[in-house]
């Protein structure tokens, strides 16, 4: 379900304290794959998707980020670096921005800081390998039920005995988190809503089955700041 998760909660109140503040506009790009790596950012207000272009051309979202989301220049301490990722808002965002140069030298000078950034890395990279190993081990259908459970997580409201996923997503969206074409997506929804496991109105998706998703894949129930998809 829809929980704030306050392990980083001194970096993002640093970063909120002595970044810039910053207006983007839907659809606006944050910034683009290639670009100097030269920023920290923190999500205020709306919702901002991480994409990788691949070879063949093809969209792959990455993450869905949301209110209180860490992302941009990461990496810290090793020198100049270009994004792998584009940053593209999806719902109009407020968000605060601090150089990566002056953030690692406040790492550097607060324990606490570092203390919390290093914890957030590491549960960083532990979705990172469940990502990875979704989208190539459960297959498309696997796939698109773990981005389902996950988005549960991230942005689901409890409606009665349902989850309402609180966001906008199209079925091209979908496809491009689970590595899968559009019409996949549009097969996997009319099965799950013929079989009244979810529901779709206007864009917006409600699970009226969690288990039968999780059974699906042999869910192994992992905690929550790791089963999301921000």
């Amino acid at each position: 379900m829809q929980t704030t998760y306050t392990e980083a909660a001194s970096v993002i109140e640093y970063i909120k304290t002595h970044g810039q503040k910053l207006h983007f506009h839907t659809h606006h790009y944050i910034y683009h794959t290639e670009d100097l790596c030269n920023h920290i950012y923190v999500i205020s207000e709306g919702k901002v998707i991480t994409h990788r272009v691949m070879e063949d051309g093809k969209e792959f979202n990455t993450k869905l980020l949301g209110r209180h989301s860490i992302f941009g220049s990461t990496t810290l301490f090793c020198g100049r670096k270009k994004h792998t990722l584009s940053a593209r808002v999806k719902e109009e965002a407020i968000v605060y921005s601090i150089p990566k140069i002056q953030f690692e030298e406040a790492i550097l000078n607060d324990e606490v800081l570092k203390y919390e950034w290093l914890l957030w890395v590491q549960n960083e990279n532990e979705k990172n390998e469940y990502l990875i190993r979704d989208v190539y081990t459960l297959g498309k259908t696997g796939a698109f039920y773990s981005i389902l459970i996950k988005l549960s997580n991230t942005y689901g409201i409890q409606v009665g005995d349902s989850i309402l996923i609180n966001v906008d997503l199209t079925n091209h969206e979908l496809a491009n988190f689970c590595n899968v074409t559009r019409e996949s997506v549009n097969r996997m929804l009319s099965y799950l809503k013929k079989e009244n496991i979810v529901s779709v109105n206007h864009k917006r998706i409600t699970i009226h089955d969690l288990e039968y998703l999780k059974k699906s894949i042999n869910c192994e129930n992992c905690p929550l700041s790791i089963c999301r998809i921000e």
